[in-house]
């Protein structure tokens, strides 16, 4: 549609109209999809999530290797923070560590 001064007035409400239809949408969605707290999981639930034994875990905890809580007597871990601790532990492929060497040499090359 081609804006002109005579269907301005015309077009500016069509928009104004549309952003409020978006902001009425934006603002359900919002309030209708609050953020759901994470239950706590305890050091057996890790094991099988990890496939760690128990005492094995205990030494991490022990460590301060793993991300944990503790209540009183009481180890406690968030999944997301277990799986994300285990993604920390990635290794490279041969491919990947041939790609950062590169981009390292060609940022750290010497003037001739």
């Amino acid at each position: 549609m081609i804006i002109t001064f005579e269907n301005f007035p015309i077009v500016l409400a069509q928009i104004l109209k549309e952003q409020k239809e978006l902001k009425t949408l934006l603002l359900s969605k919002s309030t209708s999809q609050q953020p759901e707290l994470e239950e706590p999981i305890n050091i057996k639930e890790v094991s099988k999530l990890t496939e760690l034994s128990v005492p094995t875990l205990y030494g991490y905890v022990q460590r301060n290797e793993i991300p944990h809580y503790k209540k009183g007597n009481r180890l406690k871990f968030f999944k997301t923070e277990i799986i994300n601790w285990v993604k920390d532990g990635k290794v490279k492929t041969v491919s990947e560590i041939e790609a950062d060497a590169d981009a390292y040499l060609s940022n750290h090359k010497k003037a001739v």
